[in-house]
C-alpha cells in the first residue's frame, strides 16, 4: 500500500491513491474527494494529481454560463 502525504490547515494527511475519486481546484485550496471523506489541502491540483500517480490531467474547459438565457 502506497500513501501520499499532503498538508492541510491542521495536520498532514496520508492518502492511499487507490481510494481517491476526484481532485478539484478551489479558490485558494484543493479539494480531494475520497471514498470515505473530503479533504482540503494546500498543494496545487497539478501537484496533487502527479503525487497520486496521474499520467495525464483531464481539464474541463467548457465555458460556464454566467447569466440565464430567457427565451
Amino acid at each position: 500500500m502506497r500513501l501520499v502525504k499532503l498538508t492541510t490547515d491542521d495536520q498532514p494527511v496520508f492518502l492511499n491513491p487507490e481510494f481517491v475519486i476526484s481532485v478539484r481546484k478551489g479558490m485558494k485550496d484543493t479539494a480531494i474527494q475520497t471514498v470515505a471523506a473530503q479533504y482540503i489541502v494546500k498543494e496545487a491540483p497539478e501537484v496533487v494529481a502527479r503525487l497520486l500517480g496521474a499520467e495525464e490531467l483531464a481539464v474541463d474547459i467548457t465555458p460556464a454560463l454566467t447569466k440565464s438565457i430567457d427565451i
